[in-house]
């Protein structure tokens, strides 16, 4: 059998040699990509280590810009592992340090890291998977990493009505934690006074992370943030805090470029003039409310009506305040004037709707934080906020042309309630070019909108990926004849013209927020659920690449002609027909993937039932994880790479219901060159079963070139099955937990075989395998 991957150089396993990689001087070197089992106990555990334990291991290897550490452990309940990132001089660059039994940290650039896991309680064996390409479960995303842009000191909190006091008895307040803003039963902004963290920290029963003191974090900020991260993780352990997020910053996602008069060629692009023969928006029998989350807007410009503007609400910049830089206010400007500028008044611009009223919420002064945009959000829900009041009029449509963070349960929260009112949410997918939609976009409830060129094909800058579900023209900075004609043109703040060029998602999210109000005014019972219906029935859409979804432009770029036909259409059709709806919308296992979740609902109304899911390709499976009676749930899906040359493989999951809809989900998997004399899983345990799975014979074997040979003599005739696997967590049990396992034919489809000669040639592959709670005696 081949042996594949990396193994911790000083498991638990009793019978292993050690060779410690605890410090950078020890550090194990690895080859890239790789997946690594491995073994971590904090002091005082009981392992082979003794009462020091074996708090660290070490790995060092080459990695590319926006290369991956995923750390992943079988049981956060009985350990609490943490995940740091060190760049060759010694200095601390990332940190994740969440509780749920998955850390995350990425490579900023290119060069030389170390990659550290420590025991930070507990003990358990884990898998730290280091990959270029691998798509990321929603829980996973969760982790608390140093390197996201949020305030120092700032926590975002989700607590019971009536809470419990800490340890000792004492309040939050007692121990310098104080409210500055939010209520109990919805988002509360916790803050840290200066100098207080260690003292809140020791008081909620953590203690400090045992990093060497020649290891320190390049700036004050990062050491700052890391002290906040520490308090969200005991806040996330306490019985009566719901939630606890970072306060992370949030910015406009453009790209500025010269001022200059051109012409607003997406609308030809999303075919709008046409969608004007049928609708301008102006004839709407109730106004139509775009709340524009952003940095305010100049509302004294030429072709922004203000009979249509509702009254600005601010959740920063008050006019008192000094710093408050009014030319930042003009990036939701140029936002407002793509969704509703003045149209056919004989100056400037046209705006997408004619009739649309813009309700500016400003949360952001050049930045923000996601606290300010979670209450700017609530405001034009029309929901408690910590400004006590709500606008004449709710949003029909939320734009959210900016980005910046991670995952905060807090957010996600809020946008479900949201979307539950009926309203249209949308966001920018993000302009840093990668496979990751950001946040706010990825969130489920979201419409996350990419950008197209003026050559309809995905901007450079645009993030793309499983959460991506449509874009819209956003522009390029290309300068032709002295004009910016590839970027979008729209309202902005004094200056030479009154008017700008900008590219970005901002500004494709932006076009998709004037279509969807198009469309809420020849359909004012256009719901989220709907929405959702027609976009993935590829009735809103223009196809740019293959039909139906893809990783690069979701549903297809938005058409304004198709999608107001759609939309009046469905007048009157309240109740929504039976679909899959299937989160993420593709699945990438990456070179070291194992497992995928795949989520599965009823994405209309009235009874739907899953009656298959298959696929054609043989290194792919899907169990149902926790599922009704329906099949609508949480299926889990595995990649097995055993059988597989190495290469890149592509195949489609296709899940059918009893109305007969069906989805194709895109799966891919990576097999990278394999190095016999590297990739190893260390000392395994083969063992020889009955038909009963009783252990008839066992032996240990080292590797040899990659390869493991076994022998089993004087066998009594019978039918018998043969497994393998490690012991790296020292419990005596192989293929349990985080432990290697292999059996023959092949892992997950074990098979007897006759024994009544010698018998030959029964190889198999061995590797780290998704987490399993079964497992052999040995």
């Amino acid at each position: 059998m081949q042996a594949l991957h990396h193994v911790d150089s000083d498991t638990n396993d009793p019978e292993s040699r050690i060779s410690s990689n605890n410090d950078l001087a020890n550090a194990q070197a690895v080859r890239m990509p790789a997946i690594i089992g491995g073994f971590v106990a904090s002091a005082l555990t009981n392992s082979r280590f003794g009462s020091a334990g074996d708090p660290d291991d070490s790995f060092v290897a080459e990695f590319e810009a926006g290369d991956q550490a995923l750390l992943e452990f079988p049981d956060p309940a009985r350990a609490d592992l943490d995940l740091y990132l060190i760049d060759e001089d010694g200095m601390l660059v990332d940190a994740s340090i969440g509780i749920d039994g998955f850390e995350r940290v990425v490579v900023p650039e290119a060069g030389l890291y170390y990659v550290r896991v420590s025991a930070y309680s507990g003990q358990s064996a884990y898998h730290l998977r280091l990959d270029s390409s691998q798509m990321l479960d929603p829980a996973h995303a969760a982790s608390l990493r140093v390197a996201h842009d949020f305030v120092p000191g700032e926590i975002i909190v989700r607590s019971a009505d009536e809470m419990r006091p800490f340890a000792q008895g004492r309040t939050p307040a007692d121990i310098g934690l104080k409210r500055a803003s939010g209520a109990p039963g919805r988002e509360q902004l916790w803050r840290i006074p200066e100098g207080h963290a260690e003292a809140v920290i020791s008081t909620l029963g953590l203690h400090t992370p045992s990093i060497s003191p020649a290891v320190a974090w390049r700036t004050p900020e990062q050491a700052a943030r890391h002290d906040t991260l520490r308090v969200i993780k005991a806040l996330r352990g306490q019985p009566d805090i719901t939630s606890a997020s970072p306060n992370y910053r949030m910015a406009p996602l453009l790209t500025p470029n010269d001022p200059r008069w051109g012409q607003q060629w997406f609308h030809e692009a999303i075919n709008l003039p046409q969608a004007w023969d049928i609708t301008t928006g102006q004839e709407a029998d109730e106004e139509v409310v775009v709340a524009v989350i952003d940095t305010g807007v100049h509302r004294e410009h030429e072709d922004l009506d203000e009979d249509r503007l509702f009254p600005t609400k601010r959740f920063v910049c008050d006019p008192a305040d000094s710093t408050c830089d009014e030319e930042r206010s003009w990036h939701g400007t140029h936002v407002t004037g793509i969704i509703g500028a003045a149209t056919n008044n004989s100056l400037g611009v046209a705006g997408i709707s004619w009739g649309v009223d813009i309700l500016p919420v400003w949360t952001l002064n050049g930045t923000g934080t996601l606290n300010d945009t979670l209450q700017g959000i609530r405001y034009a829900a029309g929901l408690p906020n910590d400004s006590g009041t709500k606008p004449s009029q709710r949003a029909d449509i939320i734009n959210l042309s900016l980005g910046g963070g991670g995952y905060s349960a807090e957010a996600d929260e809020l946008l479900q309630e949201v979307r539950e009112l009926g309203i249209l949410v949308v966001a920018s997918s993000g302009n840093d070019g990668t496979s990751t939609v950001g946040y706010p976009a990825a969130y489920e409830s979201v419409l996350a909108a990419g950008a197209t060129d003026r050559n309809a094909e995905r901007a450079r800058y645009s993030n793309y990926g499983s959460r991506l579900d449509l874009v819209a023209p956003g522009g390029t900075g290309l300068i032709r004849d002295g004009r910016s004609e590839d970027a979008i043109l729209s309202t902005f703040g004094p200056g030479k013209s009154d008017y700008a060029f900008l590219q970005g998602t901002s500004m494709s999210t932006a076009v998709v927020s004037g279509v969807l109000a198009l469309g809420r005014a020849v359909n004012p019972e256009l719901s989220p659920g709907l929405l959702l219906e027609l976009l993935e029935s590829g009735a809103l859409t223009k196809d740019l690449g293959p039909t139906g979804w893809e990783p690069e432009t979701g549903w297809g770029e938005i058409d304004a002609y198709q999608a107001v036909q759609a939309f009046a259409a469905r007048v009157g059709s309240e109740e929504l027909a039976p679909r899959i709806s299937v989160t993420p919308q593709a699945l990438n296992f990456g070179f070291t993937g194992t497992s995928l979740d795949l989520r599965l609902r009823n994405g209309g109304d009235g009874s739907l039932q899953i009656e298959d899911i298959t696929t054609p390709a043989t290194w792919l499976t899907v169990e149902p994880h926790d599922v009704t009676e329906d099949g609508l749930g949480l299926y889990r899906s595995y990649g097995q790479r055993d059988a597989l040359r190495p290469g890149d493989y592509e195949s489609r999951l296709r899940i059918t219901a009893d109305n007969g809809d069906q989805r194709d989900i895109p799966v891919g998997i990576r097999v990278a060159e394999r190095d016999p004399e590297r990739d190893t899983v260390g000392r395994v345990y083969v063992l020889l079963l009955d038909r009963d799975d009783r252990v008839v014979a066992q032996t240990a074997l080292e590797p040899e070139f990659g390869t493991y040979r076994y022998r089993f003599e004087g066998v009594p005739a019978g039918d018998y099955r043969v497994v393998a696997g490690t012991n790296i967590a020292g419990d005596d049990r192989i293929c349990a937990g985080a432990e290697a396992c292999g059996a023959w034919p092949q892992h997950g489809a074990r098979e007897t075989f006759r024994v009544d000669r010698d018998r030959t040639g029964l190889d198999f592959g061995i590797a780290w395998r998704p987490f399993t709670a079964e497992g052999f005696p040995l």
